[in-house]
């Protein structure tokens, strides 16, 4: 009832009133103006928060939040009133724009007791750090906002296109397996033999009896891709994440271009290299100072490496104590030790070679590492964002629809319509793909680096997998310096970090608010809400996130989008033409 009240208060906010004030008379009480944007959902959201306040600890201190709601960004709004005398006492911060008003805003390290961010997971919270003028974002700097919202990434997938190619969809976490091989249900109520399916169903996010793909680069035992053969058994399991040569089995099984019966135009979409970097340990930023001397790094061709289960890896440069699963930072990959100066040069031979006091240097030999169990080699950053771009673009797949294909509509579009099958997107998409596709889809985990012990079909042994990973959008809370009433605004924010998630969840809000580990299965309102739980703990904050604004990102995505993934230029000449431009472009953001 009070999710639908909320609403309702927020279509007369949108129809014309300036503000809302919470329920209750303000007269007498020091009064805090809280300014947030967002679509209708997340304004009925922060409008609950409000109200809960204001009726509870409010009331106690007689302190009142008056809600100042926008629709959409407020971002242009905060950019004219932050640096005056006009601007909110509290703010909602979008993680996009959030650096670029730090030097506004007032240092809550002091302010919010630390013991009350430790239950968010440490992704949400740490994105919210920053020293404005080293331009870095570690644990130990300064505080300038509380999550609030965490909108994650998850993959969509149609239920229908899948079936209509031949593919079962089932739902069996790799725990229940063997229940399920013995008669048991997976989560949709459903035994093998209601399916129809004999034998064992591998580990495997989607598993092709006869013919699975394999990248030409990588073929050994003769498969490449082929349409269905007769007989064929083919199962996606949306409790198990497919590796890369899955996913693009199932996107080529979907796409008209490679096969005939696809319903589907298109069988795969994504617009973000996020999580296939992010799982072997890459990243487009790469700051090897730790001080804020940022490199762009996408054309890193220097493997990585992760901790193998069971063991612990002390990072020669960075003393770093690294635990199994995870994965070593580049500094700690370069052969350097503590105290050596390292930086980087490009050259017309090679798009990125590292330097150690000046001169030119590689990776660590990690050999006996290897040899000895404690590490494994993952692909380099490079091989791992070649791979998104092998989506489209030349000698491409061609899965995924030219980025112009969404002017004047967009990808949630394309999805509810039946023109693709499968789309990783945000998780706040849910309420709209329900509405339009009732129960013809699902949620699945992101697609995740990963390799079997052989090529059989039915091998789900893991030799080797990189780590789970998402993005997401988030929001914080963030008080201004020129606040005249801080204490009030103090009083509110710590509440907001103490019980803000818990209120949220008690009123229908589980899928935005599970950014704290105690607000489980039970709290979140999504469909397949293990998966998404596990999207919400890995989730990291995009790259508009890292530096003050997008500007830097243009210097390359633009290119990317508008050239590579149309065909119109090769990845090789792309990654060397943009390094420099992008580098002297962060360089610009050091004070």
């Amino acid at each position: 009832m009070k999710k639908i009240i909320s609403i309702l208060l927020t279509l007369v906010i949108l129809a014309g009133m300036a503000s809302l004030t919470a329920c209750g008379n303000s007269s007498g009480k020091v009064t805090v103006t809280f300014m947030y944007g967002g679509n209708m959902n997340m304004v009925s959201m922060y409008n609950v928060l409000i109200n809960k306040f204001n009726d509870t600890v409010g009331a106690e201190k007689n302190i009142f939040v008056q809600g100042v709601p926008k629709s959409g960004s407020i971002d242009n709004i905060l950019s004219q009133q932050l640096p005056s005398n006009s601007g909110p006492d509290v703010v909602a911060l979008g993680d996009d724009y959030f650096k670029k008003y730090t030097k506004y805003l007032v240092d809550l390290t002091s302010v919010v007791d630390s013991s009350l961010l430790e239950d968010f997971y440490p992704e949400i919270s740490s994105r919210y750090h920053y020293d404005i003028s080293k331009t870095t974002s570690n644990a130990e700097d300064p505080l300038y906002g509380v999550p609030v919202y965490n909108d994650t990434t998850v993959l969509y997938y149609n239920k229908t296109a899948l079936e209509a190619v031949g593919v079962i969809c089932i739902s069996v976490p790799q725990a229940d397996l063997e229940a399920f091989h013995n008669g048991g249900k997976d989560l949709n109520g459903k035994t093998m033999a209601d399916y129809g399916i004999e034998g064992t169903v591998p580990a495997k996010g989607f598993y092709r009896s006869l013919y699975p793909y394999m990248p030409a680069k990588n073929e050994t035992n003769g498969y490449s891709w082929a349409e269905p053969g007769t007989g064929e058994v083919m199962i996606f399991n949306d409790q198990i994440a497919m590796n890369w040569d899955e996913i693009e089995d199932l996107g080529m099984l979907c796409t008209k271009e490679w096969n005939k019966n696809a319903k589907t135009q298109y069988g795969y979409y994504t617009e973000w290299w996020f999580n296939y970097g992010w799982s072997v340990g890459g990243n487009c930023l790469e700051d090897l100072s730790g001080n804020g001397e940022w490199t762009f790094a996408l054309q890193s061709d220097t493997p990585n490496y992760i901790v193998n289960e069971g063991k612990t890896y002390t990072g020669i440069y960075t003393g770093t104590v690294y635990q199994a699963g995870e994965t070593l930072d580049l500094k700690d990959v370069i052969n350097a030790a503590a105290g050596d100066d390292i930086g980087y040069k490009t050259d017309s031979k090679t798009y990125f070679t590292y330097t150690v006091n000046g001169a030119d240097a590689g990776a660590r030999d990690f050999s006996a590492d290897v040899t000895a169990g404690t590490l494994s080699q993952l692909p380099s950053t490079k091989e791992a964002f070649s791979r998104f771009a092998y989506l489209a673009g030349i000698g491409g797949l061609n899965v995924c629809p030219y980025p112009s294909a969404f002017n004047g509509t967009s990808s949630v579009t394309y999805f509810t319509s039946g023109t693709l099958a499968l789309l990783v997107e945000q998780i706040s998409n849910q309420e709209t793909i329900e509405k339009t596709m009732a129960d013809d889809w699902g949620i699945a985990p992101l697609p995740q680096y990963k390799v079997y012990t052989s090529n059989k079909p039915e091998d789900d042994q893991v030799a080797l997998q990189g780590k789970s990973a998402a993005h997401s959008v988030g929001y914080c809370v963030s008080i201004n310096q020129k606040t005249s009433v801080k204490d009030a605004a103090t009083e509110f924010v710590t509440w907001l970090a103490e019980n803000g998630q818990k209120v949220l969840a008690e009123n229908g809000y589980g899928s935005s608010c599970a950014s704290q580990k105690d607000l489980a299965l039970e709290k979140l309102s999504v469909k397949n809400p293990g998966v998404v739980i596990d999207a919400i703990a890995t989730s990291k904050a995009g790259d508009w996130w890292y530096m003050p604004d997008r500007s830097w990102i243009d210097t390359w995505a633009n290119p990317l989008n508008n050239k590579v993934r149309y065909g119109e230029m090769e990845l090789e000449k792309f990654l060397y033409a943009y390094i420099e431009e992008s580098n002297q472009r962060l360089a610009e953001y050091k004070q």
